[in-house]
């Protein structure tokens, strides 16, 4: 494995790992809450709104980690067996991990949606741009 391909894996395992985190925080948030008898209703199996505030913003974050990520996590499969991951997709891989921590921590914070949105923005252009190099890369090959 070369050093640019080490790169992009660490850029892998650290989304993971953002995504673990706020699962781990998403689990904290509403075990404490149901852990006190006088909060356990029946809505809080089916109905996000009868969860408090704080753990919907973990809950959404969450949700978060599992839409755009998807086409990075895909988009960096594709790189290793097209043979496209080099310095460029590690770069972008970053730059997407970057935002997408940054956007979790808002998301989780004070949660200023144009804030967040911004970095959102930037992780979806890296993302973009990613999906743009390999498609570059197959086409320069060939394969059509």
């Amino acid at each position: 494995m070369t050093t640019a391909q080490m790169v992009l894996f660490a850029a892998v395992l650290a989304q993971v790992a953002l995504t673990i985190v706020v699962y781990l925080m998403l689990v904290r948030a509403r075990f404490a809450h149901a852990s006190n008898p006088a909060n356990l209703k029946p809505e809080l199996a089916y109905d996000q709104a009868a969860w408090p505030v704080k753990a919907r913003q973990i809950s959404n974050s969450v949700e978060s980690q599992f839409e755009l990520p998807v086409l990075f996590y895909v988009g960096v499969l594709f790189a290793f067996q097209l043979g496209a991951a080099g310095w460029i997709a590690a770069i972008l891989a970053w730059v997407f991990v970057a935002t997408r921590l940054v956007h979790a921590a808002i998301h989780i914070g004070k949660n200023v949606v144009m804030q967040r949105f911004g970095f959102f923005l930037a992780g979806f252009v890296a993302v973009a741009v990613l999906w743009i190099y390999l498609a570059a890369h197959v086409f320069s090959m060939g394969a059509i």
